[in-house]
């Protein structure tokens, strides 16, 4: 029978209660600093008929698959440690999702029918698997179990599932006649360490780091930006919860009904000494038939290994703005990690695969985009005209804008059609702005100077601090804003008849040099070459306009006058070509 709403109150208001004692008591060890976490075994908690187990001794067993090692723990019946063995950290060695703790960093949590506070991190388990050291291979699966016997024979058992290969771990929770000892039958199950630092810089990887809870197709999360400390709760029926770092994830997804869940978060310190510690606990009942069940995933933030476990997990990357999700979610999804999949391989060097990406997308956008450097190009040569009209009503505004319009007019040139390219592009790339910052594809990947194009590719480090910009100058983002001041040149944006573009020619590739030069050099990368393509493609179309034709529209005298001076000018090329050919 199921408790009634009164019930799970009362138990949730009780275990608060019990919370805030043992707080008060100082029992335990904090879980921020990076320490080593030592108990005496002799001093067991107080916990009425949980108190009285047979074992004494913390044992340790080994699991090792294609992709981790796993270190369990029979303090808690859960994982202490936990090495990606294809992932490195930042300052070489593998990528430690957890480490430096005896207690497992999942915890099931009820109030006895004795009005104790039990956690099951805090009391030993008997290993029933008797193997300490488990190699998987890739299609091996095997069981780990560990059992709590009380002393009126009822037991407590975890039993997890582990493959060899993925990252996904079954677990089975068994509550052979425990469920009559706990308080409404109502427990909660979550993972409680904090995953550690993988990247360089903790202040970016503290960006992305947060709490997730997805219930009903709707993704929630808790992340604090400064210090201090947060939670929240949520009622009703929940597909998952998680925590996450920049590039690394833990999921907990229930296979039965849940009640609701919380969500905590605390950070200290700031900057570089930042330290983010988040936890995300399910609230369930136990099931009549005594087991609960619940799939875990801890490892990458990777698209096609998440959807294996639960695809929409996958929403926890950052692709874009709330109100871009519609058009980044699709593109990533269904271009960008499909490209880099496929092309990544054969290709063994992800800065190709990025260069490729900016060209197949000049290609795609090319016909959208030709018009409008068309109309940039004309612009260009419309320039000394306009100079003259501004010459002619500079102390008239009003006739100024109504000539110059006219001019565009007889033209026949937009003077908006310029703006085309970068409004096509910007949707792209903020796409890649967003996701180039959290993608584990490129995570680690290098290219000539860049270490790692997830990363800033720092190639002068200064000895000061320059806001916005940072101790250092990225190679990229310098490469990025001297091919802007080209394009610009190229296309007449900073033209002699606007004096404030000339100068908008010189401040809008500052602005974004200060803009990305903290962001991933895979973004910087894409964005130069995509640069480049557009110069290419500007100067090719600069070839291609005829000038006499379009000044017959504006002035049939001067595109005479024009012509007679091709015509001069062939002639002279013609001249030069056959003394040449001569000798």
């Amino acid at each position: 029978m199921a408790p009634s709403q009164e019930e799970m109150e009362r138990v949730q208001r009780e275990r608060a209660i019990q919370d805030s004692l043992r707080a008060l008591g100082i029992t335990e060890q904090p879980v921020l600093p990076e320490t080593p976490e030592f108990r005496d075994i002799d001093e067991r908690p107080l916990l009425g008929i949980f108190s009285s187990t047979a074992e004494t001794d913390t044992l340790i067993t080994v699991v090792e698959t294609e992709n981790f090692r796993i270190h369990f723990t029979n303090l808690g019946a859960g994982p202490s440690q936990i090495e990606l063995l294809n992932h490195r950290k930042w300052s070489g060695g593998n990528v430690f999702l957890i480490a430096d703790t005896t207690r497992s960093a999942y915890n099931l949590g009820f109030l006895s029918t004795e009005n104790y506070n039990v956690d099951t991190n805090q009391l030993l388990f008997r290993q029933v698997t008797e193997s300490r050291n488990i190699q998987l291979g890739a299609d091996e699966t095997t069981l780990l179990v560990y059992e709590l016997e009380l002393e009126d024979g009822r037991t407590l058992t975890f039993e997890y599932t582990l493959h060899g290969n993925g990252y996904e771990i079954g677990l089975n929770i068994l509550f052979d006649g425990v469920r009559d000892l706990i308080s409404g039958n109502f427990f909660e199950f979550g993972w409680q360490s904090r995953l550690r630092v993988t990247e360089r810089s903790r202040s970016q990887e503290a960006q992305y780091s947060a709490a997730y809870i997805s219930s009903g197709g709707a993704l929630s999360d808790l992340q604090l930006t400064s210090r201090g400390r947060a939670q929240d709760s949520f009622t009703g029926n929940i597909d998952w919860v998680a925590t996450k770092t920049k590039f690394f994830t833990q999921i907990i997804k229930p296979f039965e009904e849940t009640d609701g869940a919380i969500l905590t978060a605390e950070v200290i310190g700031e900057n570089d000494d930042i330290r983010t510690h988040y936890t995300s606990t399910l609230r369930k009942i136990v099931p009549a038939t005594g087991v609960s069940s619940f799939g875990l995933y801890i490892g990458p933030l990777d698209f096609f290994e998440l959807r294996e476990f639960e695809a929409s997990a996958y929403n926890m990357v950052d692709t874009g703005f709330r109100f871009m999700r519609w058009f980044s979610d699709p593109l990533v999804r269904w271009v960008i990690l499909p490209f880099f999949s496929f092309f990544g391989g054969f290709i063994p060097n992800m800065g190709i695969v990025i260069i490729l990406f900016a060209v197949v997308i000049k290609i795609v956008l090319y016909p959208l985009t030709k018009k409008s450097f068309e109309s940039m190009a004309a612009m260009r040569e419309l320039q000394p005209e306009m100079k003259a009209i501004q010459e002619k009503y500079k102390d008239n505004p009003q006739a100024q804008q109504q000539a110059t319009m006219k001019l565009f007019k007889k033209a026949k040139v937009n003077p908006l059609g310029g703006c085309l390219p970068n409004l096509l592009q910007a949707p792209v790339l903020i796409t890649l702005w967003r996701y180039f910052q959290n993608s584990i594809e490129i995570r680690q990947e290098s290219f000539l100077w860049a270490s790692d194009l997830a990363s800033p590719d720092a190639i002068i480090h200064l000895p000061f601090n320059i806001p916005f910009v940072g101790d250092f100058i990225a190679g990229f983002v310098l490469l990025m804003a001297g091919s802007m001041v080209i394009q610009m040149k190229i296309s007449g944006a900073g033209g002699a008849a606007n004096p404030q573009m000339k100068i908008f020619q010189y401040i809008m590739p500052v602005i974004l040099f200060m803009f990305f030069n903290q962001f991933a050099s895979g973004l910087s990368l894409y964005y130069f070459i995509y640069n480049t393509l557009s110069i290419g493609q500007q100067m090719l179309i600069n070839k291609q306009i005829d000038h006499v034709k379009m000044m017959e529209t504006v002035d049939k005298k001067k595109a005479r006058q024009m012509a007679r001076e091709l015509k001069e000018e062939e002639k002279k090329t013609k001249g030069s070509h056959n003394k040449k050919n001569s000798k």
